[in-house]
């Protein structure tokens, strides 16, 4: 087919700095970012490798697809209604699924994605693993959070309209660095079942140990009693001590979030005939029969959680259920509205010695 590009190239000079522009870039499909007039204002490589543009444009970069150019007025004219709208069509010829979106960033561009068809999908081996791409967004998350910790100071005594704003998108940047973590210790479980036999020797009663002198002070602030009991020896387990030590803290969290002060809130850890046990007690209003069966899932916050002020990412029980099951345990919960809810570890105890 003839070009209808006229030699003009087909890739233009990216923002430079611009986090969002360095992932276009570096994406191996094709996409194109054009102005609210159709105008291409910049692509990646992958879209002149593709020679799109000599399908889609003509030589002054204006978009003549006719029906892509339909698809972004859809989408232009919906977005008082959503803050944007993606549809799919199949365009020819270039044999691609397009899909179009519109950058909520910049009102009236928009983002056309294009999915070729013909060709096979990238094997999971070829992808970048979940960890690697965890650790990408944490590094421009903590700059976001670090802009958003100095805008609030800067925003001190002025309208309380605009610290309002300001704090709620604080409560949400902290929300999503929750999501980061708590996805990258589902990883990190993940990756470490099949060689949890391998593992050091933990002691539990090290773990629980840990993790009283991080809730000590905070238990405190909140006015809340945080009592620990270690019921005689407690063998060690094979396993990773760093996510165990994770898992009994977002049990503790949870507590003292659900418990009203002064609480308390117990953590117990013994050795129960076969297995090594960590307990943790809440005085909260505990989870109905329902809910039980769904608490563990990741994403899920129960209606108490939901209608409080308490944040949470909705990935704490979902890692604790995987950091349990990665050491050959499994995890449990008892729970009465009057008294509250147990969470209770259990691990077979290992014949090794520690």
């Amino acid at each position: 087919m003839t070009s209808r590009w006229h030699g003009a190239p087909a890739v233009l000079e990216l923002p430079p700095g611009d986090f969002a522009s360095d992932i276009v870039w570096r994406m191996r499909i094709p996409v194109a970012v054009l102005d609210h007039a159709g105008h291409l204002e910049f692509a990646n490589g992958a879209f002149a490798d593709a020679g799109l543009a000599g399908l889609v444009l003509d030589n002054q970069r204006f978009l003549i697809d006719q029906e892509i150019e339909q698809l972004r007025r859809e989408v232009l004219k919906q977005a008082h209604h959503r803050s944007f709208e993606v549809r799919a069509v199949y365009s020819e010829p270039a044999h691609s699924l397009v899909e179009v979106l519109e950058l909520a960033q910049l009102p009236g561009w928009t983002a056309v994605v294009f999915q070729p068809q013909d060709q096979p999908g990238r094997s999971a081996a070829e992808l970048p693993s979940a960890a690697l791409m965890l650790h990408e967004l944490r590094s421009p998350m903590l700059g976001v959070r670090e802009s958003l910790d100095r805008l609030t100071q800067d925003c001190a005594g002025m309208a309380p309209e605009l610290s309002a704003a300001v704090s709620r998108q604080s409560r949400a940047v902290t929300r999503l660095m929750s999501v980061l973590a708590g996805l990258g210790d589902l990883v990190k479980a993940g990756e470490l079942a099949p060689k949890s036999r391998d593992g050091p020797m933990v002691s539990l009663a090290e773990v629980v140990g840990d993790v009283q002198e991080t809730f000590d002070l905070l238990a405190a602030a909140s006015g809340h009693e945080l009592l620990v009991v270690q019921e005689g020896f407690v063998p060690a387990i094979r396993g990773d001590r760093a996510l165990l030590t994770r898992a009994v803290a977002n049990l503790v969290d949870n507590a003292l979030k659900y418990s009203p002060p002064p609480g308390p809130v117990r953590v117990v850890v013994g050795a129960r005939g076969a297995l090594a046990v960590v307990e943790v007690w809440d005085t909260g209003l505990g989870i109905a029969p329902a809910d039980r069966a769904v608490v563990f899932e990741p994403f899920v916050r129960l209606a108490q959680g939901a209608d409080s002020s308490t944040t949470g990412s909705g990935l704490g029980l979902a890692v604790v259920q995987t950091v349990v099951r990665a050491h050959g345990g499994s995890l449990s919960v008892e729970s009465d509205p009057v008294t509250g809810s147990v969470f209770r570890l259990s691990f077979l105890i290992s014949s090794e010695g520690p």
